[in-house]
């Protein structure tokens, strides 16, 4: 079945619904499961166990609980794999490429990112004028 095809069929949160057989890992707050839609081979999520959007909705214990099975996943897929990366996209669906609402991160070995930006077209490189302008900006709305 398509991705797309599934997200169509769901009516509930798949991550808030997994089944026992479906855990690699969990701890007090948070799950590590396989991907169901890959981006590759051993593609691995870990998502909290209380359904929310963003980080910040977390306390410091879920928090933790995140980071140790990140870390618990990335040392795992370094037995097998040279290059693993963690993905965490927040915001709203849609606009960041997120199709389920549930926070969760995404440790993907072999992802081949680099060259190419959000859009797939070659990444440029600001001048040392532009990042420098960039970096004033940036300080201003932070």
């Amino acid at each position: 079945m398509l991705y797309q095809s599934y997200l169509k069929k769901l009516k509930r949160c798949p991550f808030c619904e997994l089944e026992k057989d479906e855990i690699i890992k969990q701890n007090k707050f948070t799950i590590l499961t396989l991907a169901k839609a890959p981006y590759t081979k051993d593609h691995l999520l870990v998502l909290p166990k209380k359904h929310v959007l963003r980080l910040g909705d977390l306390s410091k214990q879920e928090k933790n609980a995140i980071e140790e099975l990140l870390y618990y996943g990335l040392k795992k897929l370094h037995k097998k794999y040279k290059n693993v990366s963690i993905l965490y996209r927040e915001g709203n669906n849609k606009q960041v490429g997120k199709s389920i609402s549930h926070l969760h991160y995404h440790i993907i070995p072999n992802m081949q990112i680099g060259s190419k930006d959000i859009n797939w077209k070659k990444r440029k490189v600001y001048s040392e004028e532009e990042y420098v302008k960039k970096i004033g900006e940036l300080k201003k709305r932070l």
